[in-house]
């Protein structure tokens, strides 16, 4: 994060750190956000460039919060998106595939809106408690049989 910070310095981008904190500024690094709900109001495109990855509950939060999604496609991001409905996913390692979907994104309002409306109706049905729940319900049950 440091060099990252370091980096956006040299670009004369203004930077908000949690130990400094800038309501103004160009680029927020956070830390762990426990009001997720503000945060993701106040976003229009949650990008993720993760290197290694498990399975990033940001990533159900943001789709609920009916966001589009750039990642990479590494661990378990792929089984938590609609890739090319929920989000653009790009091999890990290609900084200029990266670059190329958020800027596809950032330029096409009308993918962004298709993206963010296809989000929360998804993780309804994939992620929602009520379905988890029956799931391990019919598991154990299944279990429970042999």
């Amino acid at each position: 994060m440091a060099e990252l910070q370091e980096f956006c310095k040299t670009l004369d981008l203004s930077i908000s750190t949690p130990e400094n904190k800038n309501s103004d500024a160009s680029l927020v690094f956070t830390s762990w956000i426990h009001e997720i709900d503000i945060a993701m109001n106040g976003i229009d495109i949650l990008a993720i460039s993760s290197l290694n990855e498990g399975t990033p509950a940001s990533l159900i939060e943001a789709q609920a919060a009916g966001k589009p999604i750039v990642a990479t496609d590494v661990g378990g991001i792929a089984n938590i998106v609609l890739k090319g409905e929920t989000a653009l996913l790009v091999e890990s390692g290609d900084p200029i595939g990266f670059s190329n979907a958020l800027n596809q994104l950032i330029s096409d309002e009308k993918l962004r809106m298709k993206m963010g409306l296809n989000g929360p109706s998804y993780v309804l049905s994939r992620f929602h408690e009520n379905r988890l729940c029956k799931d391990i319900s019919e598991l154990y049950a299944t279990l429970l049989k042999n």
